[in-house]
């Protein structure tokens, strides 16, 4: 990473999501260009960012960089640049707030604002001498998470993908030659995304058991029969009492 020509944006964001949030990288290097936006569509001119650091609290960029719209830029960052970081409007409103820490040598670079659950994020482990132009990952790296070693890595980078709580912790990684870079806070929240749960199929019909099916089918037979000798016996009687109607004619 260059400290000349080269700049680092981070935006802040507003609790209202009106704004975008730095989500890569809370450490910097010794004279880095670094620039802080308040990213509110609309218009900018309300809004300002504003820092905690040792020496002072709730300071407004004029004070300590270089102000432009809702953008503020610090040419070339030292460690007292590191503090607490945040957007605020004329009115009061306040965007959620990020750390930033200023430091050489070793530094393991990771998100600035916590994770959720099912999230991938590289961790990227960096040397730079003081006053080099150039930081360098080309080295093996062993990465650690809360004082335990994890693994090392040949190009200096830790890739976690679909992070759970599991991942939350501290982490830090080391040089071969350098030694560690200083501890960064890894935060994992819940995905609280609700989980569907399809209704269960409703219970099949279930099936007529055999004696009753038997049952069933001896009385429809029966039935029938009964009204097939019904309509017989009327048919008879029907025929005899013409018959009987026919001959008394007859007789007269």
């Amino acid at each position: 990473m260059k400290h000349e020509g080269r700049e680092t944006k981070s935006t802040l964001k507003h609790d209202d999501d009106r704004t975008s949030l730095p989500h890569d990288q809370s450490v910097f290097f010794f004279y880095e260009t670094v620039t802080l936006s308040c990213a509110v569509p609309g218009s900018f001119s309300s809004w300002t960012v504003k820092r905690n650091t040792s020496t002072k609290s709730s300071v407004s960029c004029e004070t300590w960089g270089q102000f432009n719209g809702s953008s503020c830029t610090i040419k070339g960052v030292y460690p007292s640049d590191s503090g607490v970081y945040w957007c605020e409007s004329d009115s009061g409103e306040c965007s959620n707030t990020i750390n930033i820490r200023v430091a050489t040598g070793v530094i393991l670079q990771g998100p600035a604002v916590p994770l959720t659950e099912g999230d991938s994020v590289t961790l990227n482990c960096s040397y730079k001498e003081k006053y080099a132009k150039e930081s360098t990952s080309s080295f093996s790296a062993a990465f650690y998470r809360n004082g335990t070693f994890i693994e090392k890595m040949p190009e200096g980078r830790l890739r976690l993908i679909h992070v759970s709580k599991e991942n939350e912790g501290i982490y830090k990684c080391e040089h071969p030659e350098k030694g560690q870079s200083p501890e960064i806070w890894l935060e994992v929240r819940e995905n609280n995304i609700p989980v569907t749960t399809p209704y269960p199929d409703p219970d099949p019909t279930p099936p007529i058991a055999l004696p009753k099916l038997l049952s069933t089918i001896l009385l429809f037979i029966l039935y029938t029969c009964i009204f097939i000798l019904a309509v017989y016996t009327y048919r008879k009687w029907a025929q005899a009492r013409a018959e009987a109607k026919r001959k008394w004619r007859d007789h007269l």
